[in-house]
């Protein structure tokens, strides 16, 4: 759920091909594909599309299909000091339904969502340490703050461990989300990437009591 202030490089694509699912009261989401789609224009900017197909279980209801909302956005990362191994970048993005179907047989959220973070990376000893705080400016729903953190460690041959928290404030209805995974580095252009998380807090129908996430990454 953090990003990071890492750009892809001038000329060049990561292509992140996902299943994600999420399990919350009475209702089970899977995202199968989610495409994830980022292309480095320059050595300091990011242009992304993430678009998913989700598929959707209600309690007593058959499962449905459909376009879920895609995401688009441009990062910039304004601070790299290589010496020290420091970053920093803004993302802004925005999330909105491509068909109105897709809101109102239920399968995403109705309006938009602007998303305006600023991510920090630094390296500390044999650790990578990643932040994230940001708006997220819901159309039909409360303003939230978000801020996230995570730590990433060698654990492995060419595997990376990787645990987080991420926190969304909203009045009366704030989670923390708890979430671990590992980013298996195959060969210089492939990837393998999955974690599984939950969130804390108040019990809402929208809190995550499973987030799951398996993905193969591609670069070019």
């Amino acid at each position: 759920m953090t990003d990071d202030p890492e750009t892809p490089g001038d000329g060049h694509w990561e292509i992140n091909l996902a299943t994600m699912g999420t399990h919350t009261s009475g209702r089970c989401e899977i995202a199968a594909p989610d495409a994830d789609v980022n292309y480095g224009w320059g050595d300091h900017v990011q242009l992304k599309v993430d678009v998913p197909w989700v598929f959707v279980h209600e309690t007593g209801q058959p499962w449905k299909s459909g376009l879920g909302a895609p995401d688009v956005g441009v990062k910039w990362r304004f601070i790299d000091i290589e010496d020290s191994g420091f970053s920093m970048s803004t993302y802004p993005q925005y999330t909105r339904n491509w068909l109105s179907s897709s809101a109102s047989r239920g399968i995403s959220a109705p309006g938009g969502q602007l998303f305006l973070p600023i991510e920090a990376s630094t390296v500390l000893h044999e650790y990578s340490l990643d932040a994230e705080v940001g708006t997220n400016l819901v159309q039909y729903g409360s303003t939230q703050l978000v801020a996230g953190a995570i730590v990433a460690h060698s654990c492995g041959r060419n595997v990376e461990c990787l645990g987080e928290v991420h926190h969304v404030f909203v009045s009366h209805d704030s989670q923390t989300l708890l979430n671990f995974g590992v980013h298996w580095k195959l060969n210089e252009s492939m990837g393998v990437l999955a974690a599984a998380g939950r969130e804390f807090g108040a019990h809402t129908e929208d809190q995550q009591r499973l987030l799951l996430y398996f993905g193969l990454q591609l670069l070019r």
